[in-house]
């Protein structure tokens, strides 16, 4: 479990877990071997310092979803102030081999553009492949 020791206090788990933004809600999904685990988790709790925890169980794993605030500490001299920034952290506690996790994060679908990973341009990864997970630039 995800900071068991932090006094929390259970929500109704009647919302998919999400950072608000600009552009709509940040939703993220996963996918534990084959199954895909529902939008709505089992449970979630509110934490102090505004952090969202979200959990599922499955007979193949545990799964945790941190939202927190995150303060990235950039160099304010080549970055104007950031506000609003916030972190997604997982947790599975796998309780059998597991074939395969994904874990996706997306934007509504009225939002068009990408991914940004960060390095360069994001549009090329190894050997000059199209990486759509990395890929700038419109859908």
């Amino acid at each position: 479990m995800l900071l068991p020791t932090v006094p929390r206090t259970r929500l109704r788990a009647a919302d998919q877990p999400a950072i608000e933004t600009p552009f709509g809600p940040l939703t993220f999904t996963t996918t534990i071997g084959n199954t895909r685990l529902p939008l709505k988790p089992d449970g979630q709790f509110q934490l102090p310092g505004d952090r969202l925890l979200a959990r599922w169980v499955t007979p193949m794993a545990h799964v945790e979803l941190l939202l927190t605030p995150y303060d990235p500490r950039l160099d304010p001299e080549s970055w104007g102030p950031l506000t609003g920034c916030r972190a997604a952290v997982w947790r599975v506690d796998a309780l059998s081999p597991l074939s395969r996790v994904q874990f996706s994060a997306g934007l509504p679908g009225s939002v068009r553009g990408g991914y940004d990973g960060g390095a360069g341009t994001g549009c090329d990864h190894g050997g000059g492949r199209k990486d759509p997970a990395h890929h700038r630039g419109q859908r």
